[in-house]
């Protein structure tokens, strides 16, 4: 049930990536003067424009890191200690790179909106959000409960649900 979840909140996330894409693409628009707009920005590149033009290096670590974590969320999340963290990194991280890899497919650059007016910040978009925030959870995952030996009541908990 939880993979299921997490893979239809992708699905949710994304969808949202790529109409939101479409319906700005090409406008211009501030939507609170001197903090945030969206402007149509088109990145060839990695973040900050970074390897600028290396579409098919992207795509290719695109595909790669999503079979890898599919593959791991499959075959070691429960040893490893899933948890709400976990399945939330997860879930964005799966979303915003198939969304900018779709992006990177049909045009051959990662359509970019989001403008932050009052720091000198590159354009972004939703999937780089969803990247951003599942990296966070992730690390706070791996910092406060990944290998952690459950507590004395969970041990008992799991006994019960195995009898």
């Amino acid at each position: 049930m939880e993979i299921k979840f997490g893979y239809i909140l992708s699905a949710v996330v994304l969808v949202l990536d790529l109409v939101l894409k479409a319906v700005l693409e090409g406008i211009d628009l501030t939507i609170i003067d001197g903090v945030l707009s969206f402007i149509t920005v088109h990145n060839t590149g990695a973040s900050f424009g970074v390897l600028s033009g290396a579409q098919w290096l992207f795509i290719v670590l695109a595909v790669v890191f999503i079979v890898g974590m599919i593959l791991f969320d499959i075959l070691y999340k429960k040893p490893f200690g899933a948890n709400g963290w976990y399945r939330a990194g997860f879930t964005l991280i799966l979303a915003g790179i198939i969304g900018n890899l779709v992006d990177r497919i049909a045009f051959g650059y990662v359509r970019d909106f989001i403008s932050l007016d009052f720091i000198n910040f590159p354009v972004f978009n939703v999937a780089d959000i969803a990247l951003t925030v599942g990296c966070i959870c992730l690390v706070v995952f791996m910092i406060f409960f990944a290998f952690r030996e459950p507590k004395k009541e969970e041990k008992n908990n799991q006994k019960i649900e195995k009898n």
